[in-house]
């Protein structure tokens, strides 16, 4: 499985912010299609980050984001699904 999450920038590119998003993906590929999705939502700049192998954004009010797409380990699935409740 794989999570998008949503780096928020400082001026100095360092990461001030860390936002892990929903849904899951089965797909890296599918996670990075998404994640790409995301990037062009923030309505300012976004492209291709080769080097970070993820997305990188920009919103209308210049504030800068990275959308990086992560593996998430079987027992990180436990914690974050919740278990159904018979009726």
């Amino acid at each position: 499985m794989f999570q998008i999450v949503r780096l928020a920038l400082d001026d100095n590119g360092e990461v001030n912010a860390r936002r892990p998003l929903q849904p899951l993906f089965e797909l890296r590929e599918d996670a990075m299609a998404m994640a790409e999705f995301d990037a062009s939502r923030l309505w300012g700049d976004y492209g291709c980050d080769d080097e970070r192998d993820g997305w990188w954004a920009t919103d209308a009010r210049g504030r800068k984001y990275r959308f990086v797409v992560e593996p998430v380990a079987a027992a990180d699935l436990g914690s974050s699904i919740s278990p159904l409740i018979p009726a």
